[in-house]
Order: structure tokens, then sequence, then C-alpha cells
């Protein structure tokens, strides 16, 4: 419980926290992002493996035509989405497949914009001329909308 005077000691320490270390802008998108596209309704399929967060379990990244890719892996509700980031000229390409029943996909950033996937009957797909920062896919099949978790490319 707070007493009398709290609030403004919280507030001035906030203010000198803001001013010592400051939240990186990434940070602030990404929860920007999980916030206003939040759906109760959506069935979470979660991170699984991500080829950067081995690293230091002496994995090295898998390297693609002399430049290094970032592999990630989602399972659930129903769907297991496999997906590899390659660096293209400044830009991410984002090659990636969805094993399920998923009919619709769409790539969302963490600005609130919403860009489709085109499966193709095996459900592979490409993405090119991305931009850094907080990312999902959202996928739809005829009973559920199954969303990965945020992920910072």
């Amino acid at each position: 419980m707070t007493e009398p005077g709290d609030g403004e000691l919280l507030a001035r320490l906030a203010r000198i926290l803001a001013e010592v270390e400051p939240v990186p802008e990434p940070v602030l998108a990404a929860a920007d992002a999980a916030i206003g596209t939040r759906d109760p309704d959506a069935e979470l399929a979660d991170l699984i493996a991500d080829s950067t967060a081995g690293r230091a379990g002496g994995y090295e990244p898998v390297r693609h035509a002399g430049t290094s890719a970032r592999l990630l892996s989602f399972d659930g509700g129903g769907l297991r989405v496999e997906l590899e980031v390659l660096p293209d000229d400044g830009t991410l390409t984002l090659l990636g497949q969805v094993f399920g029943a998923a009919r619709e996909c769409a790539l969302e950033s963490g600005g609130g914009q919403s860009r489709p996937v085109e499966l193709d009957e095996l459900g592979r797909f490409l993405v090119g001329g991305l931009a850094t920062g907080p990312v999902r896919l959202s996928c739809r099949s005829a009973t559920a909308r199954v969303v990965t978790s945020w992920v910072t490319l």
C-alpha cells in the first residue's frame, strides 16, 4: 500500500530512470504491437526454436549464400510454422512454411500494418522487403485463428 506523497516520489524516480536508462525504441514498438493487436480468441503458436538464441550454447548461425540467416520455429493451435530470415541488401526476406490447416495468413508488424501472405499448395511463402522490428504471423483455418508469438527481426 502506498503512503500519501508516494505518487510524487514514484514520478520523480520514473523521470530519473528515463534519463539514466531510457527504454529502447524497439522494446516500446514491440510492447505497443502486443497490446494493440491482442486477440483473446486467437490461439498462440509459441516460439519453440530460434537459431540466434543457441549461439551461446555452441550453435553457429546458418549460412546462406555467404550471409547469416536466422531460423525460427513456432508450434501451437494446430499449426507449426518454420521461418528463415535472410538479410537482403538492407532489408529482410522471410522464407516460410506453415504446416496444418491454415487457409490464409498475414504478416503483422509492430506498427499495426498487416500484409497478406500467399501460401502455395504446400503452405510455403516468401515475403521480401521487410524492415527490422517486431512481427508475427496470423493464420486462419476453417475453425480458428492462430497467431505466432511476436519476434523482433
